[in-house]
């Protein structure tokens, strides 16, 4: 296995489609086969303030490729790596960890071309909420330079209908449809900030307070030789895994601060910005989300998850109400998920 660098992101992913400019604010995200959210997600986060998107596309053939081609303002790149494909990547500090391609590119990709300049992450079924009163993300990144902060993070709010059924239908295809079509989360802080220190996770996501109340219990899968032996670690690649509560959708990218994973930084983020990503998992795309990621096994642990939202989603059919409890609320506006604890500003 090939041991990496951020430094050697260059010579394994190379753009496709268009020209970075430095100066632009920019997306990054990884993506593949993932045209049924793109149009939405693409306005949605024009409207907000970001002038660049930059996707590495892990071999679309939805049509989502030559979309995000067709796009000004998108930059394109590809790979001879897949997302799932695992790399032994050295981190800046010297530390060494098994990492799959997509992961990598992630952190390391945006470093080909900014530095001293804020990049967004998100991935394509979430969308960035900014606070009451705030009309672009450049408010956010003048305030992150203004207070010293190297990072925002972000309450990771998953949306749902209020039964399997409002899973039915075609996916919107705009930010305020899919509010509309998938207008409930649960009004729980999931993100605590804490001065010079990484946040502190409450609570629970609503998939795994769904997996628990629908009895999705994890389950040991043997296949070929682990029927005679199975590692202890291939055993715990099959439990829960846990869905986020929280991501850092906004990093500052130089020599001192970069993105360490999917969710967090490598600096204490700010202690006083808390934004909102709203994820999109439950949609009309659900059933096909699940045989699309097992059938890749490019997600955590094979997608093991997704066997697990399989279950879930089987035991939910007609019930009704079956996504509500006590605590899930239908979404009005930012102002909401400041008294809900789930942003700050």
């Amino acid at each position: 296995m090939e041991t990496v660098g951020i430094e050697d992101a260059g010579r394994l992913a190379h753009v496709v489609s268009g020209t970075v400019d430095a100066e632009r604010l920019t997306l990054f995200s990884t993506m593949k086969n993932e045209m049924g959210f793109l149009p939405a997600w693409l306005d949605h986060h024009r409207a907000i303030g970001f002038e660049q998107f930059l996707i590495w596309d892990d071999a679309s053939d939805d049509g989502s490729f030559d979309y995000l081609c067709a796009q000004p303002d998108v930059v394109v790149m590809h790979s001879d790596l897949s997302f799932g494909d695992l790399l032994r990547y050295r981190d800046p500090d010297g530390a060494v960890r098994e990492e799959r391609a997509g992961t990598y590119f992630k952190i390391a990709l945006p470093h080909l071309f900014f530095d001293g300049a804020f990049v967004g992450y998100v991935d394509a079924d979430e969308f960035l909420i900014l606070p009451p009163g705030v009309t672009s993300i450049r408010e956010v990144v003048d305030r992150l330079r203004t207070e010293g902060a190297p990072s925002a993070v972000a309450s990771v709010v998953e949306f749902f209908p209020a039964s399997a059924n409002g899973l039915k239908g075609e996916l919107p295809q705009n930010f305020d449809a899919l509010i509309k079509a998938y207008p409930y989360f649960q009004c729980e802080p999931l993100v605590a900030l804490r001065p010079g220190a990484q946040p502190e996770l409450l609570g629970k996501s609503k998939t795994a307070r769904l997996f628990k109340r629908y009895g999705v219990e994890p389950q040991v899968v043997r296949r070929g030789w682990q029927r005679v032996w199975m590692s202890s670690r291939a055993k715990k690649a099959q439990q829960f895994q846990k869905s986020p509560r929280h991501k850092t959708p906004l990093v500052l990218r130089d020599a001192q601060s970069r993105l360490t994973g999917s969710h967090y930084g490598n600096l204490a983020p700010s202690s006083e910005v808390l934004l909102t990503v709203a994820h999109f998992v439950f949609t009309a795309q659900f059933a096909d989300k699940i045989d699309r990621a097992t059938a890749w096994g490019a997600h955590a642990n094979a997608a093991a998850k997704y066997r697990y939202y399989a279950q879930l989603l089987e035991r939910m059919q007609d019930v009704e109400d079956g996504f509500l409890d006590e605590s899930s609320v239908s979404y009005e506006g930012p102002e909401q998920l400041l008294r809900c604890g789930l942003m700050r500003w």
